[in-house]
């Protein structure tokens, strides 16, 4: 007598796509800006889900007290860069392949909010999204 067993998860169909949000340039402290938001590219199979993440971002010369965050529909997650702007992900596991993605930065000192000068300028950032189906 065979048993039927369900497939296993090394069995799953994979995919990968890239989003590239822009922008998100810091001109006050203790202020959110907000890149654009950069969606999937709208071919992901209904029920996949995210395996891993890929990040990086471009910004102009920037304080150390710059906190960096991506964010996707559900969540956002701090990016600890030391010294570098590029990563992987874990984070974001388990959540919806349809997801769009943003990044957020504020420079955060004192208290308030004041001009900085000169500003911190924000670029073209890259999300790369693994997922399963």
């Amino acid at each position: 007598m065979a048993a039927l067993l369900p497939a296993s998860a090394a069995q799953a169909a994979v995919g990968s796509y890239t989003a590239t949000p822009s922008g998100g340039t810091v001109y006050r402290t203790n202020t959110v800006y907000t890149s654009s938001y950069a969606s999937n590219p709208g071919i992901i199979p209904a029920g996949a889900t995210i395996t891993g993440v890929t990040w990086q971002f471009t910004l102009g010369d920037y304080p150390s007290n710059l906190t960096r965050q991506l964010c996707n529909n559900q969540r956002c997650e701090t990016l600890w860069t030391f010294g570098g702007n590029s990563g992987t992900s874990t984070y974001f596991n388990g959540d919806p392949a349809v997801n769009s993605w943003r990044y957020e930065f504020v420079l955060v000192f004192g208290t308030g909010s004041r001009v900085i000068n000169p500003p911190v300028y924000a670029y073209t950032h890259s999300v790369g999204v693994s997922y399963q189906y």
